[in-house]
C-alpha cells in the first residue's frame, strides 16, 4: 500500500472580481451626502492612475441599480459628465437632495462634503 496525499477540494474557483465590480463595491459605501473623486475611488482600489477606468465603470451602471454613481465627481469638485446636459443636471439634483452644496462656481467644497474611503474621516 502506498500513502496518497489528501484529495484537494473540488469545487469551483471564484474568479477574482473585475475592476468594474469593484468599482461599483466601493461606490455603494460612500455615504450619504458625501463625494468621491474618479482619481479617488481608483486609488483606494490600488489602481491610482485609472481615473478614467472609474468614469468607464460608472459609465455602464444601470439607473437603477443600487449604485450611487452620483456621488464621484471630477477632482475639481465639478461635475463632469459632457454631452448630456439631462444627465448633468440629474447628478447635481441627486448630490443637492443629500445635502451636498456647490458654490457659485459648480464646486463640491471637498474640506466639507468629501468621502476619503471605508477607512477614511467621513
Amino acid at each position: 500500500m502506498t500513502a496518497r496525499s489528501p484529495a484537494k477540494p473540488r469545487g469551483r474557483k471564484r474568479p477574482a472580481p473585475t475592476f468594474a465590480s469593484r468599482v461599483c463595491a466601493l461606490v455603494r459605501r460612500i455615504p450619504r451626502g458625501r463625494a468621491i473623486s474618479y482619481g479617488g475611488v481608483a486609488a483606494i482600489l490600488g489602481s491610482p492612475r485609472a481615473a478614467r477606468g472609474v468614469g468607464t465603470a460608472l459609465s455602464g451602471v444601470e439607473p437603477d441599480r443600487d449604485v450611487p454613481w452620483w456621488r464621484v465627481i471630477n477632482r475639481n469638485g465639478e461635475i463632469s459628465i459632457k454631452g448630456d446636459p439631462i444627465l448633468a443636471g440629474l447628478q447635481r439634483r441627486l448630490l443637492e437632495k443629500e445635502r451636498v452644496k456647490f458654490d457659485r462656481r459648480g464646486r463640491v467644497d471637498w474640506e466639507s462634503f468629501g468621502w476619503r474611503g471605508p477607512s477614511g474621516p467621513k
